[in-house]
């Protein structure tokens, strides 16, 4: 039996019989030493597909019973390492003065907590599930400028905070007299995700989900260190909790224990919290003394899944502080020791989650393309990278069937979205001139302008098009019409198709058909009828005239 085992359990109450642990390490690590153990927690809320957190959920989740509230009351000032989500930050800062009190009095809280911390991706957005899509790199916000709102960083108009005044002859009464808000400064896209990490440059993927190919994507997108399971890593024996994986340095978070852990921490009795501490305590025990190193180390994990009522997350990580076997460290001291050489065992996401997560990256590449026609394209496209992140959530891998549903309505919202620019209906109309501009009408759905170019091709030789190309600049919110210079070659109907395209030629919405009933040269007989009508009738009153006088003469007789 395990000394080290023994004490971990004596340590909470609990004897462990017939329990042997062996070791794989040719040295093992010193059973009188206390096991170094590092414990990493996140900060998020629950899933949702929204890139920016609203005021009535953050009220909701900073409200005294709040799963924010009952995080940062279980983590604060403990020897945990917090994985902090920037969209928690971003979006109470982003709300100025209509932000819940609730929510900046917990922000503040969160920014005095002594815990070491480092930021997790945008929404703790699964970072695998996109470079196994086919990302080039760990998506990250562009921008928030398109929601920062001016008003929102501005004193409100006639502030007051009620005074007591005393006369000799009355009793106190409350007079109003000005008071000076406490307003933030109109903050920048930086200012908002700016926060006092202690670490950086730490990418926590979603747990056994990383391949070997998404390393050097990882690593290319600027993370030094990356955090993975032991179950996603083929290891020397004796390997201690960091490891090398070409040239990343790897934080190995112990499955057995981390499990463990989580079990104890989602507990509903105190019999099973104690059986699950008890489980932890082993495992931590086995973990260090199959190391060979002198002075053992285990990470361990909580979940990406937000904390309910009734969770025992304080009391688990004060048991393992108060097991004499363990020494809680901090990131810190992990990420200064030697690593051992170590090689991904490949653990890919699902087919059918990666075939969604490609659709909405094509998606958001084809709403790249088409807001270079607007005059602000980062407002367009800011915004949807958000809800993109958001999609990446690490929350939905709880939720596996609300996800598609989300993804399928985000994919609509982005159709809609490239539609919003498009040629407005043409139908079928005359062309009864030898050359004359074509009337294109271009509708813009969108709340700023675009500039587009109307190109004509006409099926066959009766209409031809000068340009080929007409740049038309379309207010917000309205129609404009791009006049298309032709000409027509010869009478008939003729079929014509009217597409947009960027500036640089990217095609912009469904291209358009319409007929053309072109009337070449129409003008020429009509101009000879009404000429011979006009002589007609000045002809005939001159016969007239003629007849009469004549007529008139006779009347009169020779001699008259």
């Amino acid at each position: 039996m395990s000394l080290r085992v023994l004490s971990a359990a004596l340590a909470f109450g609990i004897g462990l019989v017939g329990l042997g642990v062996g070791s794989t390490a040719a040295v093992a690590a010193d059973p009188a030493v206390p096991v170094q153990v590092a414990i990493a927690v996140p900060i998020t809320v629950p899933e949702s597909a929204g890139g920016l957190i609203s005021a009535d959920a953050l009220t909701q989740y900073t409200s005294p019973l709040g799963t924010l509230t009952r995080q940062l009351d279980a983590v604060e000032g403990r020897p945990v390492v917090l994985g902090i989500d920037p969209r928690i930050i971003v979006s109470i800062r982003i709300l100025g003065t209509a932000a819940p009190a609730s929510a900046t009095s917990w922000l503040a809280r969160l920014e005095a907590a002594p815990n070491e911390s480092f930021p997790l991706t945008y929404a703790d957005s699964d970072i695998t599930l996109a470079t196994q899509a086919g990302s080039t790199s760990v998506i990250q916000p562009t921008g928030f400028d398109f929601a920062i709102d001016p008003a929102l960083f501005t004193a409100p108009i006639g502030t007051a905070t009620p005074t007591a005044t005393v006369t000799p002859t009355a009793v106190p009464t409350t007079t109003a007299t000005p008071a000076t808000p406490v307003v933030p400064p109109l903050p920048s896209s930086d200012d908002l995700q700016s926060w006092t990490y202690s670490v950086t440059g730490i990418a926590w993927p979603l747990e056994s989900t990383v391949t070997a190919a998404d390393l050097p994507v990882i690593s290319s997108s600027g993370f030094s260190t990356v955090i993975l399971s032991s179950e996603n890593l083929d290891r020397t024996p004796g390997s201690g909790a960091t490891a090398d994986l070409a040239g990343i340095r790897t934080v190995v978070s112990d499955a057995t224990a981390s499990s463990s852990f989580r079990s104890a921490v989602q507990s509903f009795t105190t019999t099973d919290w104690q059986a699950n501490v008890a489980a932890m305590s082993t495992a931590i025990a086995a973990a260090g003394q199959g190391q060979s190193a002198s002075a053992a180390t285990v990470v361990m994990t909580l979940d990406r899944i937000a904390l309910g009522g009734g969770t025992r997350l304080a009391e688990t990580i004060a048991a393992v502080q108060g097991n004499p076997q363990v020494r809680v460290v901090g990131f810190a001291d992990l990420l200064g020791v030697d690593t051992v050489p170590a090689s991904v065992i490949d653990l890919p996401h699902a087919p059918d989650q990666l075939a969604l997560m490609r659709q909405l990256l094509d998606a958001r590449a084809a709403e790249d393309q088409f807001a270079a026609i607007a005059e602000d394209p980062l407002a367009i496209t800011s915004a949807r990278r958000l809800e993109l992140l958001a999609l990446q959530s690490s929350g939905w891998r709880s939720n596996a069937a609300g996800w598609p549903v989300v993804v399928s309505q985000d994919l609509t919202a982005s159709t809609e979205l490239r539609s919003a620019v498009q040629v407005a209906s043409t139908g079928d109309f005359n062309f009864l001139a030898a050359a004359a501009p074509l009337p294109i009408a271009v509708a813009n759905n969108l709340d700023q302008p675009v500039t587009v170019y109307v190109t004509v091709r006409p099926d066959t030789g009766l209409l031809t098009v000068a340009e080929s190309r007409v740049e038309l600049e379309i207010a917000p919110n309205s129609q404009a019409s791009a006049m298309i210079p032709a000409q027509a070659v010869s009478n008939g109907v003729v079929s014509v198709t009217v597409s947009l395209s960027s500036e640089t030629g990217v095609p912009i919405g469904e291209a358009s058909r319409a007929r053309i009933n072109v009337q070449a040269g129409w003008e020429t007989p009509v101009v000879v009828i009404i000429a011979s009508l006009v002589v007609a009738v000045f002809g005939g009153g001159l016969v007239r005239n003629i007849l009469r006088l004549r007529k008139a003469a006779a009347a009169k007789g020779p001699g008259a």
